[in-house]
């Protein structure tokens, strides 16, 4: 917290509030330079790239210098994503097709990497936990690589059914959903690492206890997953707005509820039936695999009324 006067009066504000408004600040200095989006987008998948790198090295070496380095390269690595969203927005104004920067593969894929890290970060800050990048950054990296290699980066209009005030609401709770689902497969992947080699010394030191591992993991999921339930009421609503139903047994929207199914089944599993370790590690692991087919195979092979996300 950071106290602040207004006027008369002190005003304490969070220090990620204060983080954010200085990150948009920056960003929206930079966006107004002579480069286009796809360059920002580039140079933050770099930077994520290098961030996995010296994560990892700060998990082998455990050097405080490397460790502020990795924080520092992943802040970066966020700044220019979002140099590159608000780049992009500004891009699709010119051209008179504008929409916020998440509305095809390429813009959700880099909006789902701008999420992820901030989320990390957060829980970075709040539990001191460096070593978890090693394992959550490499995700993020393959996500902006993804985008950036694979994707479509084209500005183009917005499908009719996308013309609503509902793309503002439901894709952020959905990518905030998937954003805490990474940082929880980050996690169950430490724990099952540390479950291994729990008789190696050197490899167990270099990992926070299972203890940690596993609240930041439930944490994690028990944060997002009312978040993501908000995402499906929301695309329910949008879809009955747009296509005159709450549901139509779409691939995505069938993924979305298996995905739902699956951590509420963890969370039941945790809660009520009192499991922990290996088990719910394993089932965090599937879990993200059943977001991987939601997100991934889902937009790339099997068309539907999110055809929308294929390009």
């Amino acid at each position: 917290m950071k106290e602040v006067t207004v006027g008369k009066r002190r005003v304490w504000i969070p220090a990620w509030v204060l983080f954010l408004l200085g990150g948009l600040l920056v960003s929206g200095g930079l966006s107004l330079l002579p480069f286009e989006n796809v360059f920002w987008y580039r140079s933050a998948m770099l930077a994520y790239g290098l961030g996995s790198v010296v994560y990892i090295a700060h998990a082998i070496l455990r050097d405080k210098l490397i460790g502020s380095m990795a924080t520092g390269i992943l802040s970066l690595g966020l700044l220019l994503n979002l140099t590159g969203m608000v780049r992009r927005t500004i891009e699709s104004y010119q051209l008179g097709i504008f929409h916020p920067p998440w509305s095809n593969l390429f813009e959700a894929l880099t909006f789902w990497s701008f999420i992820a890290g901030a989320v990390y970060l957060l829980i970075e800050r709040k539990y001191g936990l460096k070593l978890l990048g090693a394992f959550v950054l490499p995700v993020i990296f393959f996500t902006s690589a993804f985008a950036v290699f694979k994707a479509n980066h084209e500005l183009q209009p917005l499908m009719p059914a996308l013309r609503s005030y509902w793309l503002y609401l439901h894709v952020i709770t959905a990518f905030t959903g998937y954003a805490g689902f990474t940082v929880a497969f980050g996690g169950a992947v430490a724990y099952l690492v540390r479950e291994y080699f729990e008789k190696h010394e050197k490899v167990r030191r270099l990992l926070p206890s299972k203890e940690v591992l596993d609240e930041v993991t439930y944490r994690s999921i028990a944060v997002v997953f009312p978040i993501w339930t908000a995402s499906i009421i929301l695309g329910a609503a949008w879809a009955n707005e747009a296509w005159g139903g709450y549901w139509s047994w779409d691939p995505k929207e069938v993924w979305s509820l298996i995905v739902w199914l699956f951590f509420g089944a963890y969370l039941h599993a945790r809660q009520l039936m009192g499991w922990r370790g290996k088990r719910v590690a394993w089932m965090v692991v599937a879990g993200f695999v059943t977001v991987l087919i939601c997100f991934f195979a889902v937009n790339l092979y099997f068309p539907g009324l999110h055809s929308y996300a294929t390009e």
